[in-house]
This record gives C-alpha cells, sequence and structure tokens, in this order.
C-alpha cells in the first residue's frame, strides 16, 4: 500500500474557455472539471491508476472539505483525513484553448497546533503499514517550516521509503531528516545549493552534489519537457520524454511522483522507475482534468521513453 500525505488539500477547478482569456472582462467558461486537489491527492489519483492501492491523508474542513472526500470517493480513493476547523481552500486552473494555463492558488488557512499533533500521530500510524509514503506540497499557515522534516524523521524511522515534493525552506528545512527521494527544479536546487543551474550539464551536476552531499538516495529534477535527470548510487540518468501535444500540465510533476512511488514498490530497476515515471506524467498533460490520465496511453508512452546514463 502507498499513502499520500497532502496538509495543503483544495478543491480544484479547471475553467476551460471557449475562446481567449481576455484581461478585465467578463469571461464564460465553457466546462468545468472539479478535483479533489492538492498535489499529494493528484499523486494519489496517479498510484490508483497504476493498479496499487493508495490511502490519501491530510487535512480537510468545512464544506469544501466534506466535497473534497465526495470527489476521492468518486475516484476510488480511500482517505483518513484530519478533519479541521477551518475551511480547505479552492485553486482554480483557467485553460484556453491553445493550451495556455493561468493558476489562482487560494493560500491554505490556518491549523491548531492540536491539528498538528493529530496529523504527527496519524502519520505514524500509517507508516506502520504503508510500502512507500509521499509527503506533498505546501503547507497550512500554523503548520511551521519544520513540519515536513518532522513527518520524513517519522516516517524513516519507521524503515519506510518517504518521497518529498516541496519547495523553498520546507524542502531544505527537511534535507536532514533525509528523505528517500526529492524531486526539485532548477529553481528548488538554486535554493538548496545557493546557485541554479543554467544547463543540462550544469543540472546533472547539480543533482549528483545534493545525492552526494545530502545522503538523498534519488534526486529526481525535472525539466518539463526536456525530461528528467534522476542522480542515485547507480549513477545519473537523463530520461527523455516523447514529444506530445500537451493539453493540459497541470499535475504532471505530481503525478510522476505517484508513479515513481508505484515503481519502487514494485521494485522495479532505477532506470525503469524513471522512464515509468515519466511515461505517466507524459500521459497526463494529454487530459484536461488535472491528475487522471489513461493507464494504456502510458503505456504507449513507455515504449517511446528513452533513459541513458549520463555520470
Amino acid at each position: 500500500m502507498i499513502s499520500t500525505v497532502t496538509l495543503n488539500t483544495s478543491v480544484d477547478k479547471a475553467y476551460q474557455l471557449a475562446g481567449p482569456l481576455v484581461d478585465g472582462t467578463v469571461m464564460r467558461v465553457a466546462t468545468c472539471i472539479d478535483n479533489a486537489g492538492g498535489k499529494g491527492l493528484n499523486a494519489a489519483r496517479a498510484v490508483a491508476t497504476c493498479g496499487e492501492k493508495v490511502v490519501a491523508t491530510g487535512f480537510a474542513g468545512g464544506n469544501n472539505g466534506r466535497l473534497l472526500c465526495e470527489l476521492l470517493d468518486a475516484d476510488g480513493i480511500e482517505h483518513d483525513f484530519v478533519n479541521v476547523a477551518s475551511e480547505t481552500r479552492c485553486c482554480v486552473n483557467v485553460l484556453e484553448p491553445d493550451g495556455r494555463s493561468t493558476e489562482f492558488l487560494e493560500p491554505g488557512r490556518p491549523v491548531a497546533q492540536t491539528d498538528m499533533r493529530a496529523i504527527r500521530r496519524r502519520v505514524a500510524h500509517i507508516a506502520g503499514e504503508a510500502d512507500v509514503v509521499t509527503i506533498d506540497g505546501s503547507v497550512p499557515e500554523g503548520a511551521g517550516e519544520d513540519t515536513y522534516r518532522e513527518l520524513v524523521a517519522i516516517v524513516r524511522a519507521a524503515g519506510v521509503p518517504v518521497i518529498l515534493d516541496t519547495s523553498g525552506s520546507l524542502l531544505v528545512r527537511s534535507l536532514e531528516s533525509r528523505p528517500t527521494m526529492i524531486k526539485p527544479n532548477a529553481d528548488e536546487i538554486a535554493a538548496i545549493l545557493g546557485r541554479r543551474p543554467s544547463s543540462i550539464d550544469e543540472v546533472i551536476g547539480a543533482a549528483r552534489e545534493v545525492h552526494e552531499r545530502y545522503g538523498i538516495e534519488r534526486v529526481v529534477v525535472s525539466l518539463g519537457g526536456e525530461g528528467s535527470v534522476m542522480a542515485c548510487g547507480e549513477g545519473t540518468f537523463h530520461g527523455h520524454a516523447p514529444k506530445i501535444e500537451v493539453v493540459n500540465p497541470v499535475g504532471s510533476g505530481d503525478t510522476m511522483v505517484g508513479a515513481m512511488a508505484v515503481a519502487m514498490a514494485r521494485r522495479m530497476s532505477v532506470t525503469d522507475q524513471l522512464a515509468y515515471a515519466i511515461s505517466c506524467a507524459s500521459a497526463n498533460c494529454l487530459t484536461a482534468s488535472t491528475g487522471h490520465f489513461d493507464l494504456s496511453v502510458a503505456e504507449g508512452l513507455r515504449a517511446r521513453t528513452t533513459v541513458e546514463r549520463v555520470a
């Protein structure tokens, strides 16, 4: 079983427009797709799509929290949230016909220290049952910058692999707890090392440096259309995604995390892990609904996904 931890859950709304977005005007939405959102819940849908059991935990509250749970039920995702007094946020992704995406992300509303104690207990419980745990996204007000460092340490103490997908100080302050895998982009690498890589060769070197300096087993750097670089004990690898016509890229990084969790739980080789995750992330780009993809499409893309050793 795989478990995902999402402290800053949201009801995600994808607004598809019939024409281009015009600033300062009234825009009519052609279609609206609601999803249970937050990076970890997107990852949870990927895990379920890949055919593995998943249990989602985190915070949920108010009317939006109830809708969030209903949307997860509709997706067949088992959940075990800590119920909080604050309302779960909403986030909006506006999709134009030419593929341009504009996101409006609400901040997470405050949680209490009693909620934080409850989530630490909940994570300790699920770590005792899971094969892999993912901890994903931002945190709501009141959680504190050391929250993920503490949660990673709880999972690692249980002897369970943990993937951390976050940014900024939440990421940097968690490295001492040695998550099994992190998935930074170039900006997040810059936050860790104090410099931003400006070429593929520099990304490769930076990923290797983070792996060696902090003892992170897998450092996977996402490069969008250029694929991903992974530094690990077996070497450093560059995975190349096939060229596709993108419909909605939102949630593709989260899909990659969920697929990596599946690949790790299935004990694939490191190169197969990377190829599998890239193909699922690419398939996610081909659907309008955030975090949803067709597994048969991902399998077709897998045949066109390549991984080369670069160091």
